[in-house]
């Protein structure tokens, strides 16, 4: 499968801040890329921001309102700040809507990777899926490295 370059864009700028944490890069996969594009296509036909339910996958969801011209870095970059939030080697965060998206970004046995985007008008979604997932309680001291 080809990928678009807004999906390498989002790997890349996925792997190169999972360097600055020890995790091995993650690959793109075609069936991934194609499960986290059909929950884009809906959250954009019904304009809403809402996870997956019952999702086997990790997922973090990413949407600009206003403009139709995103980066792939722009989004990984919204996840990769909420850094400040987390507090290192605790077993669980007790903040996790806050640091949610981050950890899963560094999550270091994820290992494939699924990138989708839709618009609608000028809202636009950005759906990612990892395999697999991560964020589970208990395992963060040992998936979440400082830098």
């Amino acid at each position: 499968m080809g990928y678009t370059n807004f999906q390498l864009e989002v790997l890349n700028q996925h792997n190169t801040l999972r360097k600055r944490h020890s995790a091995d890069p993650l690959e793109l996969d075609s069936n991934l890329c194609n499960y986290a594009q059909e929950w884009a296509n809906t959250l954009a036909s019904k304009n809403t921001m809402q996870h997956r339910s019952n999702n086997k996958y990790g997922e973090n969801l990413y949407a600009c309102f206003g403009k139709t011209n995103i980066t792939g870095k722009e989004a990984v970059d919204s996840w990769y700040n909420e850094i400040k939030y987390y507090a290192f080697g605790a077993p669980a965060p007790g903040n996790f809507s806050q640091v949610g998206h981050f950890t899963q970004l560094v999550w270091k046995t994820s290992r494939r990777l699924g990138v989708g985007i839709a618009a609608k008008g000028t809202s636009v979604y950005v759906v990612c899926n990892y395999d697999p997932p991560g964020n589970f309680t208990g395992q963060y001291h040992l998936h979440v490295s400082r830098q």
